[in-house]
C-alpha cells in the first residue's frame, strides 16, 4: 500500500481566512509599503511587536527573507574582509553565501551526530581571524547551545544564531534566538511558520538592531516612517531589504498559530519515532534537547551507506516521496554547493578570495573537507514532517520504513 504522504510546507497547511483577511485588508486600503501608503499601515509593526514578545527580545526587524537577514546582520556585526565565519557541514547554502557576499571567508565545522555544529571541532576552528561563530539549528533540532557559547566567551567571539529551521524551538527552555547577540528566522514557504518569502532579526542589543536596521533599509534609521540620521556608528549602505506589508499581514497572523504548529510535527514525529523503538539496524539522530525539538524532521541513520541508500530508494517508492539521504540533500550539504566547492567570486576581482586581506585564510570546500560529517551523511536519512498528519498516515510511515530496512 502507497504512503500518502503530503509535501513539507508546515505553516501553509495552517493558512485560513485570518490571513485571507489580512491581506485584503492590505490591499482595500492601497498600503503595501510597510512605512506609507494611501491607508494606514500597521502589519509590519505588529509582526515585530508579536515577534517581541514570542522570543522575549528587546529589538525585532522584519525583512524580506532569511538570506538578507544575515546579510543585514553580518553588516551590523561588521564581518567583512579579514574575518572568518564558522559554519557547520550541514547548512543551507543562503548561510555561507551570506559570508561570502560580506567578503569574508567561512570556515567549515564538523557536525556531531545531533547533526548540529560539533563544539569539540568548532574549538579546533578557531584561529586569531574568528570573527563570528554561526551555528545552525539544522532541520528542528537545536544545538548544544551550552557548549558552543562556552566556545564563544573563552575566544570572546560573538555568535549569529540561524534559527531558519527551528523557529520556536527551544534549549534547556529558553527560547532559541535568544543566545547570541543576534539571531535570524526565515519565513519561506517550507518553514514552521510562513508568509511566502520573508525574515527577521531579534537581538537584545540596541546598537547591532540599529546598524541592522540601516543595513536593510537605506542606510539610515527612520522615525515615523521617515528616514533619519542615525547615530554615525549606524550610518552604511542599505540593502533595500524591507518586508512589504503584504507579508507582514501574513506573518502577523502565522506567528500566533507557530507554538500549535509546532505541537502538531513534535507530536507527530514521536509518534513515528515510537513506532520504529526497536527496530533493529536503526540509530534515531541524537538531540541535544527532545523538548525543544520542534519536530520538523524525522531522521535515521542506517548502518551504512549502501543501506541507507537502498531504504531511500524503497522509501520512495512506497509514497514516501520527499524523502533523502542527508548526502544528497541539495544545497543543505557543503560539498554539494558549486560556488563554494569552486570558490566562484563575487566579480571579476576575485573577493573575496583574492583578497589580501584574505590571504592567512586559506581553506578548501570539496568533499572530504569534513570526514566526519561526511561519514554521517552518507548513511543518514531524512523525512520531512508535515504539519497536519493523521494517525493513519504515521503509522503508514513507520511500516515503510520498516519494509524498507528489512528488504535493504
Amino acid at each position: 500500500m502507497l504512503v500518502d504522504w503530503p509535501y513539507e510546507f508546515p505553516g501553509a497547511y495552517w493558512l485560513d481566512e485570518r490571513e485571507q483577511q489580512a491581506v485584503q485588508d492590505v490591499l482595500k486600503h492601497g498600503s503595501l509599503f510597510r512605512y506609507y501608503g494611501l491607508g494606514k499601515v500597521k502589519y509590519v509593526d505588529a509582526f515585530e511587536a508579536a515577534a517581541r514578545d514570542f522570543y522575549g527580545v528587546r529589538y525585532a526587524l522584519a525583512v524580506n527573507s532569511g538570506t538578507g537577514a544575515l546579510i543585514a546582520s553580518m553588516a551590523a556585526l561588521g564581518i567583512g574582509p579579514g574575518c572568518e565565519v564558522i559554519v557547520p557541514a550541514f547548512l543551507w547554502v543562503a548561510s555561507v553565501g551570506a559570508v561570502v557576499q560580506s567578503n569574508a571567508i567561512p570556515v567549515l565545522c564538523e557536525v556531531d551526530d545531533s547533526l548540529c555544529m560539533d563544539p569539540a571541532d568548532l574549538e579546533r576552528k578557531i584561529t586569531p581571524r574568528t570573527k563570528l561563530i554561526l551555528p545552525i539549528h539544522m532541520a528542528g533540532s537545536p544545538c548544544n547551545m551550552d557548549a558552543i557559547m562556552a566556545v564563544a566567551k573563552k575566544h570572546g567571539i560573538p555568535v549569529l544564531e540561524d534559527c531558519a529551521q527551528c523557529n520556536g524551538g527551544a534549549y534547556r527552555g529558553q527560547t532559541l534566538g535568544t543566545f547570541g547577540k543576534m539571531a535570524i528566522f526565515s519565513l519561506q514557504l517550507n518553514k514552521n511558520m510562513t508568509c511566502g518569502e520573508g525574515g527577521l532579526i531579534i537581538t537584545n542589543d540596541e546598537k547591532l538592531y540599529y546598524r541592522a536596521f540601516s543595513a536593510h533599509d537605506m542606510g539610515l534609521i527612520r522615525k515615523d516612517g521617515r528616514l533619519a540620521a542615525p547615530d554615525p556608528d549606524a550610518i552604511a549602505w542599505g540593502g533595500g531589504r524591507r518586508m512589504s506589508e503584504l507579508c507582514g499581514a501574513v506573518a502577523a497572523v502565522q506567528i500566533e498559530k507557530l507554538p500549535k504548529i509546532i505541537g502538531h510535527m513534535r507530536n507527530s514525529n514521536d509518534r513515528i519515532k515510537t513506532l520504529l523503538q526497536g527496530t533493529p539496524g536503526i540509530e534515531f539522530r541524537r538531540s541535544n534537547d527532545a523538548a525543544g525539538d520542534t519536530g520538523t524532521f524525522f531522521i535515521f541513520m542506517l548502518e551504512n551507506e549502501a543501506k541507507a541508500l537502498s531504504a531511500v530508494e524503497k522509501m520512495k517508492a512506497a509514497g514516501l516521496h520527499n524523502v533523502f539521504r542527508i548526502a544528497d540533500y541539495g544545497l543543505h550539504i557543503y560539498y554539494n554547493i558549486p560556488s563554494l566547492v569552486g570558490k566562484v567570486p563575487l566579480s571579476p576581482a576575485g573577493n573575496p578570495w583574492s583578497l589580501a586581506e584574505n590571504a592567512a585564510s586559506a581553506y578548501g570546500y570539496e568533499k572530504g573537507t569534513c570526514p566526519k560529517s561526511d561519514a554521517l551523511f552518507a548513511r543518514s536519512i531524512l523525512l520531512p514532517i508535515p504539519s497536519r498528519l493523521s494517525t493513519e498516515q504515521e503509522n503508514a510511515a513507520a511500516e515503510a520504513v520498516k519494509a524498507a530496512i528489512y528488504g535493504s
